[in-house]
C-alpha cells in the first residue's frame, strides 16, 4: 500500500457507539473517564509523559473524545439523567482546554447524541437516536443547537468517518455489521462494501478514511476511498484492540489495558504504562492536531 497522505484535516475520527439498547446497558454497567497526556519526543523516540489532565473523573459515562480543528477544545459524549427523571440520555459536551470549562452543546432531552466530529464552521456531525430508536447521521449547529438528519433512509448508523463534505463511510448495524458509503447528495441505496468491521473510523485525507475488519479475532486496518475501493494498510492491531488513532503516515497509537502502544506494519513499541495513574481498560483515543497530546478513554480503578 502507498503511504497515507499527510492531510489529517477536519473530516476526522469518529469512533461511535453501540445500538441504543446495547449502548445503554454497557454505559450503565461501568464508568468511563477521559484523560489527556503529553506526547513527547525522547532520545529513543516517542513516549507519553505521566502528567495527566483529567477531563472527567466522575461516576458515569464520558466517552468518544474528539479534538476540534484548532486543538483548543475537546468534544465528548456524556450520559445524563433526563430532566423528567425517567431514564438517561446522552448529550455532546465541549471541554475548553484553556480554562477547563464545559459546555453542553446539544442540550436535548428526547434525543441521544454520540460521536461528535467537527464538520464545518459552526457545525458538528453526530449520530443521534430519536425517541423511536432510529439512529441517523445528523448535522448540529453549535450556535443554536438545531439538528438536520442526513439520509433518513439510511439507519441504524452506528459509527462513521467523513470522506469529504458530502460522503461518509458508515457502519450500519444489523445481524451483520456492514460498511457502506452515505452520500448526502444521492437518493440511491448504498452497496455493502465490507462486513464484520470495527467501530473506529479515521479520516486521513480528503476522500480517504481508515477502518478495521475483524479477521479471526484480530482487527486489520484498511482504507476506503470515496469510490468505494478498499485497500489493506498492512497493519494488524494487537489482540483485543479495535480502537486506534494515526500518529503519522505509518504508525497508529492504540491502548491495551493500561498500556499505550505505537504500532506499525512490523513492530509494536510501548509508549507508556498508565497503571500507576489508576488506568485500565483503555479504549478510544484522540490525538491533538499538533500531535503533542493524546486523549484516552479508560476505566478508573476503584
Amino acid at each position: 500500500m502507498q503511504r497515507l497522505p499527510n492531510l489529517l484535516k477536519q473530516f476526522s475520527l469518529a469512533c461511535g457507539f453501540l445500538s441504543a439498547l446495547g449502548f445503554t446497558q454497557v454505559a450503565s454497567s461501568q464508568s468511563q473517564d477521559i484523560m489527556i497526556l503529553p506526547l513527547m519526543d525522547g532520545p529513543n523516540g516517542k513516549y507519553v509523559s505521566l502528567e495527566p489532565t483529567h477531563v472527567t473523573e466522575r461516576d458515569g459515562y464520558d466517552n468518544q473524545p474528539k479534538f476540534g480543528p484548532k486543538g483548543d477544545v475537546l468534544y465528548f459524549t456524556r450520559m445524563l439523567d433526563k430532566k423528567s427523571g425517567e431514564g438517561q440520555q446522552t448529550d455532546i459536551f465541549k471541554y475548553q482546554l484553556s480554562d477547563a470549562s464545559f459546555t453542553n452543546v446539544t442540550q436535548t432531552d428526547d434525543i441521544s447524541e454520540y460521536s461528535a466530529t467537527p464538520f464545518s464552521e459552526g457545525y458538528i456531525s453526530v449520530v443521534a437516536v430519536n425517541p423511536k430508536g432510529q439512529q441517523h447521521l445528523r448535522l448540529v449547529s453549535t450556535v443554536n443547537q438545531e439538528q438536520k438528519v442526513l439520509r433518513e433512509d439510511i439507519e441504524p448508523v452506528g459509527y462513521y468517518g467523513w470522506l469529504n463534505s458530502t460522503k461518509a463511510g458508515v457502519f450500519v448495524l444489523g445481524d451483520i455489521m456492514t460498511l457502506q458509503i452515505l452520500d448526502t447528495e444521492s437518493n440511491e441505496q448504498p452497496r455493502v462494501l465490507a462486513e464484520n468491521i470495527g467501530r473506529c473510523f479515521e479520516a486521513v485525507a480528503t476522500d480517504l478514511v481508515t477502518f478495521t475488519i475483524e479477521e479471526e479475532g484480530i482487527h486489520h486496518l484498511y482504507t476506503l476511498n470515496d469510490e468505494g475501493d478498499l485497500t489493506s494498510a498492512n497493519i494488524k492491531l494487537p489482540e483485543g484492540v479495535q480502537d486506534y488513532t494515526w500518529l503519522d503516515q505509518t504508525h497508529v497509537v492504540v491502548g491495551q489495558d493500561s498500556k499505550l502502544l505505537l504500532v506499525d506494519a512490523a513492530t509494536t513499541k510501548e509508549l507508556a504504562d498508565l497503571g500507576e495513574l489508576g488506568v485500565s481498560g483503555i479504549t478510544r483515543l484522540a490525538l491533538s492536531p499538533d500531535k503533542k497530546t493524546v486523549t484516552i478513554v479508560y476505566n478508573r480503578s476503584e
